[in-house]
């Protein structure tokens, strides 16, 4: 099996990587941003078809949602105008075709963790752009797979750190805190999150997927227990969410699970054994 990722340099891209080198029987492509760029579509497709994939994994994208609406225009070239014109080149080529996408495509306002059953409502210029992106692919590719992952940590490339990451920088200088205590989310381990996306693939189950560590916390629990399992001395203060301003609305609730594939290992496991790496 031929595999091309593009945004082989983030977090899930990185531990992909590491998990398909494992396989030997899968060549994996994973070209430069600087060498192809995925607003170039006939550059982009030249390469596709250059190469001839079974599959095209697309991990490339713009995060945040401040980042987001601040660079509107940008965000939708790359989040979703892409997205359309890969979907174009693997449907016209035969190609499988994997989109990453977010639990941030949901608005937060369930009470309980969202599942693949559930319609997806955005309320932001990120989420929009990526569930576009879901919209264009399920329309155009025959054969897609669709993953929404959650807040993820792990390996990456890139110096794009995400909320895990710094957090864990703050507990080694011994830093105070502040922690919403209010939003709720399943933290999960990118490596666990890249072994079950293989798992999928590999079994061809077409479709969307939601894929996360099992278990659900909030922010300040989750610090709690990550400052504990480092024995830092950090202080953390519980506040509300909405003391970290934004320029646009941001869903509470964004925890998901799936009734589609057997729950992963707790996110306390995934992350104890992440920090003791």
């Amino acid at each position: 099996m031929k595999i091309i990722l593009f945004g082989h340099r983030g977090c899930f891209g990185t531990e992909f990587r590491k998990i398909v080198s494992k396989n030997k029987k899968i060549k994996l492509f994973c070209p430069p941003s600087k060498k192809i760029n995925l607003i170039n579509f006939e550059k982009v497709k030249k390469y596709i078809i250059k190469k001839n994939p079974n599959l095209v994994l697309n991990a490339a994208s713009i995060v945040g949602i401040n980042q987001c609406e601040e660079d509107f225009l940008d965000a939708y070239e790359l989040n979703s105008v892409s997205v359309l014109n890969l979907a174009k080149i693997c449907k016209n080529n035969k190609i499988t075709m994997v989109q990453t996408s977010t639990h941030a495509v949901f608005d937060g306002k369930k009470k309980s963790s969202y599942t693949e059953k559930d319609n997806p409502i955005s309320n932001n210029v990120y989420s929009s752009s990526k569930l576009v992106a879901e919209y264009f692919v399920r329309s155009i590719c025959p054969k897609y797979y669709i993953f929404r992952f959650p807040t993820m940590y792990g390996d990456r490339n890139n110096k794009l750190f995400g909320f895990v990451d710094k957090v864990i920088m703050n507990l080694k200088k011994n830093n105070k805190m502040l922690i919403a205590h209010d939003k709720i989310d399943s933290p999960s381990y990118a490596k666990d999150v890249a072994k079950e996306v293989l798992n999928v693939i590999l079994n061809k189950k077409y479709g969307i997927y939601h894929i996360s560590n099992s278990g659900v916390t909030n922010y300040y629990n989750f610090v709690i227990y990550l400052k504990k399992l480092m024995f830092s001395k950090s202080k953390i203060v519980p506040v509300n969410d909405n003391y970290f301003k934004s320029t646009a609305e941001k869903p509470l609730r964004n925890s998901i699970k799936s009734y589609k594939l057997k729950p992963l290992r707790h996110w306390k496991i995934a992350l104890k054994e992440y920090i003791s790496y």
